[in-house]
């Protein structure tokens, strides 16, 4: 009996030593949070506060609670999509598809969002933000033109979903070009899907070819 009380003591004594060392030694030599004995150390501590509150009969509403550590360059979900607009990720045709489905929403100075349809329709409002900012700047109204400026990064960033005819029309070629090849490679669920992306980039095509006639008329 007086074996297994002492074995279990050790047993607790050496894995409070181990434990604390491993935690002092990752903080002392500033361990990156993916490093065995960084993990060890804050492991043990969040047992070792958990085993406290229990065993001193405290709340267990404040213990901490372990939870995933976020790095820079971890990613929601819900951000992919942003993050792929934002560093231009756009070159085949199933992204390109993918894009063709988003859409363009603009939100002004004044917190009213609107939906862009064509290229055409949103460089007519990054002209006429670059006009508006110039004309606040000049006029030293900073206020004014810092909100302008924020809009015209958000209209930037559309650019993406709106590409132009040109490369509209590049994308329908691959588009076009794909759906006959897996057509031949008798792929027909694929070439189904490529025959609804080519649908969508001519009917894009077509808004723009007549975005453009009404601006120029």
């Amino acid at each position: 009996m007086a074996i297994i009380l002492w074995s279990t003591r050790l047993y607790i004594i050496v894995w409070i030593i181990l434990g604390a060392v491993s935690l002092a030694f990752g903080a002392i030599q500033n361990l990156g949070t993916s490093n065995p004995l960084y993990t060890t150390g804050q492991t043990w501590l969040g047992i070792a506060v958990t085993i406290g509150y229990a065993y001193f009969g405290l709340s267990g509403k404040n213990t901490p609670k372990a939870e995933p550590t976020m790095h820079e360059n971890d990613q929601q979900p819900d951000d992919a999509v942003q993050n792929m607009i934002d560093e231009g990720g756009v070159n085949d045709t199933s992204m390109s598809a993918t894009i063709s489905t988003l859409e363009a929403k603009f939100t002004d100075e004044g917190g009213t969002t609107k939906v862009l349809k064509t290229r055409h329709e949103l460089m007519k409002d990054i002209d006429t933000y670059n006009e508006m900012k110039e004309k606040a700047r000049t006029e030293r109204r900073f206020k004014e033109a810092a909100g302008y400026q924020k809009c015209l990064e958000q209209l930037d960033k559309l650019k993406q979903i709106l590409p132009t005819e040109a490369e509209l029309e590049n994308q329908l070629k691959e588009a076009e070009e794909e759906m006959i090849a897996a057509a031949d490679a008798n792929n027909f669920d694929a070439a189904e899907k490529l025959s609804e992306t080519v649908e969508k980039l001519q009917e894009k095509i077509k808004e723009e070819r007549s975005e453009e006639e009404t601006w120029l008329g």
